[in-house]
């Protein structure tokens, strides 16, 4: 299963949670069980504003680092794949200042779907070829998804 349909799946699965959370609040709600035993409006869509803010939160969470979609992850693995097949194919070049082994893995990169962008904040640290944090998705949802866990990194 590609990562995209899993991530695809996964907030279509997201969205039919959340709509059986809803279903499932409001006839808690409105059967006034334990402790929502309240003719309050304002009470009942405050604690069910905070459930759906918990839920979104925690689905977000599991979302953005879940192995099926290891964006990130994989991107992180190609950077090592392509710095493995340059390294082999120019033994020669390993600590050299010839550049040949970095051009090859921004090229290698490119033919796997990324962009070589040096102005991320993790890529400033360290600029080079090797560093996975120096690409971007061409795709915008991979850039989408990329972003959303660099931000929970």
């Amino acid at each position: 299963m590609s990562p995209e349909f899993t991530a695809i799946m996964m907030m279509t699965f997201f969205v039919l949670g959340a709509i059986m959370i809803v279903q499932g609040g409001v006839g808690f709600m409105q059967s006034n069980l334990v402790l929502l035993d309240t003719n309050s409006k304002l009470a009942q869509t405050t604690i069910f504003s905070v459930a759906a803010f918990m839920f979104v939160a925690g689905i977000s969470v599991h979302f953005t680092g879940s192995s099926n979609t290891a964006f990130l992850k994989g991107q992180l693995a190609q950077t090592s794949r392509c710095e493995l097949e340059s390294e082999a194919a120019n033994p020669s070049a390993r600590g050299g200042s010839t550049g040949v082994i970095g051009r090859q893995i921004v090229a290698c990169m490119q033919k796997s779907g990324f962009d070589w962008i040096d102005q991320a904040p993790l890529c400033r640290e360290a600029p080079m070829a090797t560093n996975g944090y120096c690409y971007q998705s061409a795709s915008w949802f991979g850039r989408a998804i990329t972003n959303a866990q660099l931000a929970f990194n």
